[in-house]
């Protein structure tokens, strides 16, 4: 009768070695990956505000965009409806995925990484129409980060 205990001792022992190592599933949404290829547009007067867990950006333009995707130091990307003039957006850092899936990680007091540096910010546009040209090719419209608040 005693073989019968140390039997069940051993197998709950050694069941998670049996099993492998397990973490929480995770569901990935990878985004694309940085469009180096783009043309680069002259730097908008658009002002994205980094905020500890958010940045928020107002199109003070004359041109309103159109479907859009925002990307953070040419590694995160949020997509956007668009931003017409005069428009203010405020959007979580945690929208902001890389090609893996993996969030800009905004920090926070509960943080329990280092947040994110913010250097750089860029406008996945639609080319805007001019005489002589059809528009509608993607380009990268450079943004002006303000504040790294940490």
């Amino acid at each position: 009768m005693r073989t019968i205990p140390v039997i069940v001792l051993a197998a709950t022992l050694l069941a998670p070695g049996l099993t492998g190592c397990s973490s929480p599933s995770r569901t990935l949404t990878p985004e694309p990956s940085y469009p180096s290829i783009l043309v680069r547009t002259q730097p908008s007067t658009i002002q994205l505000v980094r905020e500890t867990r958010h940045v928020e950006m107002t199109n003070v333009t004359a041109r309103s965009f159109g479907p859009s995707r925002i990307w953070l130091n040419q590694w995160y990307s949020a997509e956007i409806e668009g931003l017409r003039v005069g428009e203010t957006i405020r959007l979580p850092l945690t929208r902001f995925k890389d090609e893996f899936g993996d969030s800009f990680r905004g920090g926070g007091f509960f943080a329990a990484e280092a947040p994110d540096k913010l250097v750089k910010a860029e406008l996945e546009t639609d080319a805007p129409r001019t005489e002589g040209t059809l528009g509608g090719e993607r380009v990268l419209v450079p943004l002006i980060v303000v504040g790294d608040q940490e």
